[in-house]
């Protein structure tokens, strides 16, 4: 599930953006653990949903890695 940022990013500084990016990694991160830790502290070995959330995870951050290098590549906006 990727959210858009880039109208609102158009009008943000390079140094807004790596706030965003860094609030948004950090909540999406603090989830991500309460979820891993959940899954496998269950006593009944590896509970199926903990291959889910390893590939909802992985295409998390691809997403992000993706947004990042799309920023990274605009032109930079001056005036």
């Amino acid at each position: 599930m990727a959210v858009t940022m880039f109208p609102v990013a158009k009008r943000l500084t390079p140094q807004e953006i790596s706030v965003f990016f860094r609030k948004d990694l950090r909540r999406i991160v603090s989830i991500h653990t309460v979820m891993f830790q959940k899954l496998l502290h269950e006593e009944e070995g590896l509970p199926l949903e903990l291959a889910a959330l390893f590939e909802d995870v992985g295409n998390r951050y691809l997403d992000i890695s993706e947004r990042i290098s799309e920023l990274r590549r605009r032109p930079k906006i001056t005036g």
